[in-house]
């Protein structure tokens, strides 16, 4: 070592850690620079050495009562896949479509609310009003996977 916290290569596998999650991985000498998929976090890393093979060090502590920080809400699944499912959300848009059910499950709070103002407004006209055309449609497209969750993300089948 001449100084820095990275060590020689080797001829065998290398343990490294993840940059973003701080997980331990073996990686080949010929992959040892360049950037790597994380098999605990997914993600497209560059994985860091240390010095005698320690772990990376802890994040800091926060003070006893704090709030801990906030995370993303962004509920991916590791195959890149939304939690939701897109035949739940279907079924609800075809169903409870007129009150903008399946918009609050995909997490388009602001579009159901919408559609329920809509359906209060031209409920005496006709039988759910125009929402209930809107939501059988969206259901269908819900069936097809043509519709998405609030992140953007294709619900999973």
């Amino acid at each position: 070592m001449n100084g820095s916290t990275e060590e020689t290569i080797g001829t065998g596998p290398q343990t490294v850690y993840c940059g973003s999650c701080g997980g331990a991985m073996r990686v080949a000498p010929a992959h040892a620079h360049v950037a790597v998929a994380c098999p605990h976090c997914s993600a497209q890393v560059e994985p860091k050495r240390q010095a005698g093979g320690a772990p990376p060090p802890l994040p800091p502590m926060q003070a006893p009562g704090a709030a801990p920080p906030m995370q993303p809400y962004a509920q991916m699944t590791a195959d890149g896949y939304s939690w939701r499912n897109r035949w739940v959300a279907g079924a609800l848009g075809i169903l409870l479509g007129t009150f903008g059910v399946h918009r609050f499950y995909l997490g388009h709070t602001k579009m159901g609310v919408i559609m329920v103002v809509l359906s209060v407004v031209t409920f005496p006209f006709c039988f759910g009003g125009i929402t209930s055309i809107w939501g059988f449609i969206e259901g269908i497209l819900c069936f097809c996977g043509a519709m998405r969750d609030e992140d953007g993300l294709p619900l999973r089948g």
